[in-house]
């Protein structure tokens, strides 16, 4: 009869395992959001929020979770190298230029002669 009577037991109080429970849940619900927070994710608010309002969902959860594991889109930076094509030009276009310029009085017609006579030596 003794041992009925005992006050105290050995095994945790029942309210003291429901604390433990429920903080253990918790910890299980919020998973997908600890996992974005550690890892640094660009859309953590928006985890979050899907963990915290649909996570009671299996559905909810799951997206979260993967969503928290995914990586981020990093985009790749486009490098536009954009060259003007050089145009050649002829002879003809550059003695139409030099001509254009004596008769503008830019240059005299020594320094005409001399560069006409440069032209075409080299063509």
């Amino acid at each position: 009869m003794h041992l009925l009577f005992q006050a105290k037991s050995d095994l945790p109080d029942q309210d003291t395992v429901i604390i433990i429970m429920v903080i253990v849940g918790i910890v299980f619900y919020f998973i997908p959001s600890l996992i974005a927070l550690l890892r640094g994710k660009k859309n953590l608010l928006a985890i979050i929020a899907l963990n915290f309002f649909l996570g009671w969902s299996l559905i909810g959860w799951v997206v979260a979770l993967v969503w928290s594991l995914s990586s981020d889109y990093k985009p790749q930076p486009i490098v536009v190298k954009q060259t003007t094509p050089k145009v050649k030009e002829d002879g003809i276009d550059k003695l139409t230029k030099l001509k254009k310029l004596l008769d503008e009085g830019a240059i005299t017609q020594k320094e005409f002669d001399q560069q006409k006579s440069l032209l075409l030596k080299n063509h």
